[in-house]
């Protein structure tokens, strides 16, 4: 007897030794993870700051240029020109006092409600792929997905919101599946609203025909004759239950739910535009919100296709190229490294409080 009971608690040691080493990795991946999107984020936001100080720095200089050419002419036509121009660059100039911070908070207010259509389409995809997870599991994943994309090859997106959609026993591939869903299906609709926005405006070429091919490159995979293939042969979805659950109806209700979202995001970019000081009049809000969803739009859009961190560098692009035609560029750049700046916040903020909510309420 006292020999079975050696065996028998050398076995329990030995069954209960992974489990207890299980947590202190589960820890330590975490720990790394978490290190790797706190870098990607301060290394996003330290290049929004440098940027509006840049441009800064050179409404300052335009200001400077102009006093001195006003001292040395004479009180005429031309120098008072010049006095009204410096007194306009003074109103514009990106300072603290002149940025309309309640407008900045609602525009920060109305991204935040833009990223929850997604997660409503996240929820979608993963269900028809056969997982079960719960609305408030999707929606912390997919808000916590989105600092995954300040990561160099946006990997971590994926693995951010598969790991919160497995506390709900949604497999690996199933995740991946529907996260890939959600995701192609958002830059496909988003790519289209941007080519439909700016189908009238003088664009470079290359804009539209980026807009174009990404929309048909993105919504291809998302079609469910396409779609039901890859579900069949990587999950364990039956043929029948793929027929049932993966068909026109969740690739519109998929078009639905991003559209709103690229609206809302257009909407949050728009009244941003109006918060930041612009030496020239803006457009009505009614031509300059199609405008606005066009160009916040398409740069995200291939912000995402270049798989740099956070489309750095490349959404400041489209962005001053698409709504410089509207606001001029030395605006269009100012709002564009703003919106850098509110979304991060935004994305950052939000991804904290799905962290703490996480730590709060532990996997069943």
């Amino acid at each position: 007897m006292l020999n079975e009971s050696n065996a028998t608690d050398e076995s329990e040691d030995r069954s209960s030794t992974p489990h207890a080493g299980a947590p202190v990795w589960k820890r330590a991946a975490q720990v790394v993870i978490a290190g790797i999107v706190v870098v990607g984020l301060v290394l996003a936001g330290r290049s929004s700051v440098q940027n509006w100080r840049l441009q800064t720095t050179k409404i300052e200089a335009e200001i400077a240029s102009l006093e001195k050419a006003i001292s040395e002419q004479p009180d005429d036509a031309a120098g008072r020109s010049m006095s009204d121009r410096v007194a306009t660059l003074k109103t514009s100039l990106p300072s603290f006092a002149n940025i309309r911070w309640g407008r900045v908070a609602a525009s920060a207010v109305i991204y935040a409600l833009g990223l929850l259509p997604s997660a409503m389409l996240l929820h979608r995809a993963v269900t028809s792929l056969g997982g079960r997870p719960k609305w408030s599991t999707a929606i912390v994943a997919q808000t916590l997905g989105h600092v995954g994309k300040y990561v160099p090859g946006k990997a971590m997106v994926i693995v951010l919101r598969g790991g919160v959609l497995a506390r709900d026993g949604v497999q690996p591939l199933t995740a991946t599946i529907g996260v890939f869903l959600e995701t192609f299906l958002m830059m496909a609709v988003g790519a289209v609203v941007a080519a439909v926005a700016t189908v009238n405006l003088e664009l470079p070429r290359w804009i539209s025909i980026t807009a174009i091919v990404t929309a048909v490159l993105a919504g291809l995979p998302t079609l469910p004759p396409i779609l039901r293939r890859v579900a069949i042969r990587v999950t364990r979805v039956s043929p029948q239950s793929s027929d049932r659950n993966i068909g026109w109806s969740l690739f519109a209700s998929g078009w639905a739910w991003s559209l709103l979202s690229w609206l809302l995001i257009g909407a949050s970019f728009t009244v941003l535009i109006t918060a930041i000081p612009s030496a020239d009049p803006l457009p009505q809000i009614t031509s300059l919100y199609p405008i606005a969803t066009a160009a916040i739009s398409l740069a995200m859009v291939v912000g995402f296709a270049s798989l740099l961190p956070g489309g750095a560098g490349v959404r400041e692009l489209v962005l001053t190229s698409v709504l410089g035609v509207a606001i001029g560029p030395v605006h269009s750049l100012l709002v564009a490294v703003a919106a850098r700046i509110v979304f991060m916040v935004v994305e950052a903020g939000l991804a904290a409080a799905c962290w703490i909510w996480l730590k709060s309420h532990p996997a069943e």
